[in-house]
């Protein structure tokens, strides 16, 4: 698999979502095959939609640890190297894993839209 930089999120940020907001509370890694998936743990909060309130926690999968914090980018945030997770059998191993241990509601995983190393 193809590693990719990865510029590391701002932790206690909110963004704006199209119907409320969300924020990346805390990083994470978990040990798996031998190898370390980097994780955000954070919430979403519906409170600007016409259908009604909601939310829930959530985990977003980063990938396997390549290079941890190679350096900074133009703003200060840290840039690592990582590897995205593509098999499916992986990604649903690792949905039950981050639903048990960080009782989150929803696992998402990154889809790169870096520049290859």
């Amino acid at each position: 698999m193809t590693a990719y930089t990865y510029t590391h999120q701002v932790l206690g940020r909110e963004l704006e979502a199209i119907s409320g907001h969300y924020a990346f509370q805390k990083e994470g890694q978990l040990p798996y095959k031998g190898r370390q998936v980097y994780y955000y743990t954070g919430y979403s909060s519906v409170d600007t939609s016409c259908c009604g309130p909601g939310g829930c926690g959530f985990a977003f999968v980063i990938g396997y640890m390549v290079s941890w914090h190679l350096g900074r980018d133009a703003s200060g945030a840290y840039v690592s190297e990582i590897e995205p997770l593509a098999d499916s059998a992986e990604r649903q191993d690792l949905t039950k894993l981050l639903m048990q241990q960080a009782h989150v509601q929803q696992v998402n995983f990154w889809t790169p839209a870096a520049t290859k190393l």
